[in-house]
């Protein structure tokens, strides 16, 4: 039988190299790994150095799922982001994941703010054509900023663009229905998935806080999301504070949402 299609983030994390952490991952019995949003700890906008990171991933026996890119509004979006699709092709990696704004602004700067995403989207359009690597608008605080998401993807390619849908920043404020997601389900490109115990407490293994996951796993699997079942979790405020145990706590619960997602005997 088949392993379960897991992923993890490195940005659980970022004081270990790489080197030290693909090992770790793969021990744990992920599949993929994604790449956190801090470019220096993996170097990946380096073309010296991708060579050497798809060697570290062809030796743990891992594949990568996404690479987090840069904030798609700021003045360097897109020599960054280029450089990051470039990159994603290069690793076999389908997509690149971006804020499409701040976590949060004032309603007042919205019809301003879409302009600039939808501008650089239409000039990020070639790239995404030419690496065949799509962009995935991440849900960050409810409110202005997530509904900024849902607006671009109105406008934008299919084709080229997408959702990550993150399940902690969707619950702020939370337990609630996840109507995001509803509304989103046939551009879902990209999880984010990690459980939320309270107000700035979050990014936590799933099972660790309160997200119902048997219904938010029953609404991807009624979606279009076809990708490893992806987590994006934090020692910070897990009980697991061992990396080894954390991972291998990561990692059970990673199977079973992929079970509860994709299994024959899920609802």
């Amino acid at each position: 039988m088949n392993p379960a299609q897991t992923s993890i983030s490195t940005c659980f994390s970022y004081d270990r190299s790489l080197e030290d952490l693909l090992p770790l991952i793969a021990a744990a019995r992920f599949t993929h790994v994604s790449l956190g949003a801090k470019a220096p700890h993996s170097s990946y906008l380096s073309v010296s150095k991708r060579g050497s990171l798809r060697g570290l991933l062809d030796e743990s026996d891992l594949r990568m799922d996404t690479i987090h890119g840069t904030r798609l509004d700021q003045h360097d979006s897109i020599s960054n982001l280029t450089t990051a699709a470039e990159a994603a092709a290069f690793l076999n990696v389908p997509v690149v994941v971006v804020h499409a704004s701040s976590f949060n602004f004032d309603s007042s700067e919205f019809d301003k703010r879409l302009e600039v995403v939808l501008k650089n989207c239409e000039t990020l359009l070639p790239v995404a054509e030419d690496t065949g690597v799509r962009f995935a608008l991440e849900n960050v605080l409810p409110g202005p900023a997530t509904d900024l998401v849902s607006s671009a993807l109105d406008r934008l390619p299919r084709e080229h663009f997408g959702f990550c849908y993150d399940s902690s920043h969707d619950q702020i404020g939370g337990p609630k229905p996840f109507d995001l997601l509803d509304g989103l389900a046939d551009r879902l490109l990209a999880l984010h998935l990690s459980d939320r115990i309270r107000e700035h407490v979050d990014h936590v293994i799933p099972g660790e806080g309160f997200i119902a996951w048997p219904v938010l796993c029953g609404k991807i699997r009624r979606s279009a999301y076809a990708g490893p079942i992806s987590l994006e979790v934090l020692t910070d405020y897990s009980k697991f504070k061992d990396q080894v145990g954390f991972l291998r706590q990561a990692y059970r619960q990673a199977e079973r949402l992929y079970q509860l997602v994709f299994g024959q005997n899920a609802e």
